[in-house]
């Protein structure tokens, strides 16, 4: 491997998500080199390939071809790819003397995390999972002061966010909103994708240890589906740790109204209130409220490869493991297993867009019901029918 004062690194795909990736590895650049990437659409592409190249970079029509070609030479590979690749591709790198960053969700099956654990630990090599938000220092310290025990002990966690997408976000490629694609598991959803960050950090929360990671069980789940989708598109699940913290996560993208994502910590002391990329408040018992700004996504995300670089050169150094994200596809998975997916009629409603007006198709009053059964940790009521 090179030395550690500049690393290498190749990338699987540049367009879409990857792009985040590739923005992410220039920002480093003074610390790593990106000397190979898989692109497969190179006349969309052609800019950022003429730049890659002028760089040095090697450019690859496969993922296979580039870990063949590099085998042994790369310390890190980005892997900003659909859901049903994460599993192949990582194992492929890991087992190429590659360490990797790959984005959320690590995988849709345990099955297929257990692999990659297993593939890793066996090359010697780490896996890192794109949960940008566990990388905020205040997450960190959030962690640290309610093992502390500063709010008490943990009774519940909860999470609710709205956020409308417009039937083209569920076509926008080939694994969107579906439960499986190219042969392997996707689950795609609310809880999986767009919300798994915060479902994650929930779990990571309500962890016994500081890089615990608390397993759910007794899951319950209201699952509805309301844009022509395989998967449900509005989802509230309730469980409880082995050690007894009450658990309530909830998502929705058919909805008209915006909810940026809220994390609840209820302590027997206090209480921490997660709002994403605003605020953490902590409320203690006879002590003043304290208010900590929270990084907005793109630091989190510059917290995140800084950190994935350091792990590179000190083995101690944090990232979140597979083994972290594993009770996120745990949990994902047993609520399909268990929960049925419902279809609920929704009405067209427009949004006010920076870009113009979009429409969406929106459950009337979801925002409502979900609110309310937030506050009461309750799964919501809500009129459905089967679907066909």
């Amino acid at each position: 491997m090179t030395p550690p004062s500049r690393l290498r690194a190749g990338i699987i795909g540049i367009s879409g998500y990857g792009r985040i990736h590739l923005g992410l590895a220039r920002e480093v650049a003074a610390d790593l080199e990106l000397a190979a990437a898989v692109v497969i659409n190179p006349e969309e592409e052609a800019e950022n390939v003429r730049r890659l190249r002028a760089s040095g970079c090697q450019i690859y029509d496969s993922y296979e071809a580039m870990l063949a070609a590099e085998h042994g030479r790369l310390d890190l590979c980005f892997i900003p790819t659909g859901i049903a690749w994460h599993t192949r591709m990582t194992l492929a790198a890991v087992r190429a003397g590659m360490n990797v960053l790959v984005e959320k969700p690590l995988a849709a099956s345990v099955g297929e995390v257990h692999a990659i654990i297993g593939a890793a630990a066996a090359a010697r090599r780490f896996v890192a999972v794109g949960f940008q938000d566990i990388y905020d220092p205040v997450a960190q310290a959030v962690k640290q002061r309610l093992l502390a025990g500063e709010i008490g002990r943990v009774q519940a966690v909860r999470l609710l966010g709205l956020w409308p997408r417009p039937p083209g976000y569920f076509t926008r490629n080939g694994w969107a909103g579906k439960l499986f694609a190219d042969g392997a598991p996707v689950l795609d959803s609310p809880l999986s994708n767009a919300f798994a960050h915060f479902v994650n950090l929930g779990l990571f929360f309500a962890g016994r240890s500081f890089e615990a990671v608390a397993s759910a069980h007794e899951i319950e789940a209201a699952l509805w589906r309301t844009n022509a989708i395989e998967s449900f598109d509005t989802g509230v699940l309730r469980a409880v740790t082995a050690d007894g913290v009450r658990l309530w996560f909830g998502g929705s993208h058919a909805c008209a109204v915006t909810r940026e994502p809220e994390i609840v910590i209820e302590g027997d002391g206090g209480r921490v209130i997660w709002r994403h990329e605003q605020e953490c408040v902590i409320e203690r018992s006879g002590a003043p409220v304290e208010r900590l700004p929270l990084f907005p996504t793109g630091a989190s995300r510059r917290a995140m490869i800084n950190a994935v670089l350091h792990r590179c050169t000190n083995p101690a150094a944090f990232v979140c493991t597979a083994e972290m994200s594993l009770q996120h596809t745990a949990l994902i998975e047993r609520v399909h297993q268990t929960g049925r997916i419902h279809f609920v009629p929704g009405a067209s409603a427009e949004l006010a867009t920076a870009a113009g007006p979009v429409q969406v198709l929106a459950v009337p009053g979801i925002d409502s019901v979900l609110r309310a059964a937030f506050a009461t940790g309750d799964l919501p009521g809500v009129p459905v029918r089967s679907a066909p």
